[in-house]
C-alpha cells in the first residue's frame, strides 16, 4: 500500500518536471498558451501601474510581437486599444 502510494507521488512529479521542461523550453502547445497568458497578465499589471505612475507607451509596444497564439495577441491588442 505504501509501495503503491510512493509510485504514484514518483509518477506525479516525473509528470511536473517534464511540465516545467515544457514550459521553460516553450515545447508544446500548452506551454504556448501558458506563457502567453502570464504576459497578458503582465499587461494587465501595467495597466494597474500606468494609473498611478503615468504612461507606459514603450512598455505596451515592446509586448505586441511577444505573444505565439493569435488569440493572445488579439488580446493585447484590444487592451492597448482601450488605454487610449
Amino acid at each position: 500500500m505504501i509501495r503503491s502510494h510512493l509510485m504514484s507521488i514518483f509518477s506525479s512529479l516525473v509528470e511536473l518536471k517534464r511540465s516545467k521542461s515544457e514550459y521553460e523550453d516553450n515545447s508544446s502547445k500548452e506551454a504556448n498558451l501558458v506563457e502567453d497568458f502570464d504576459k497578458v497578465e503582465m499587461i494587465l499589471q501595467g495597466l494597474e501601474y500606468e494609473k498611478e505612475q503615468g504612461e507606459l507607451d514603450s512598455f505596451f509596444q515592446s509586448m505586441a510581437d511577444k505573444f505565439q497564439i493569435v488569440t493572445w495577441k488579439a488580446c493585447a491588442a484590444e487592451i492597448n486599444l482601450r488605454r487610449a
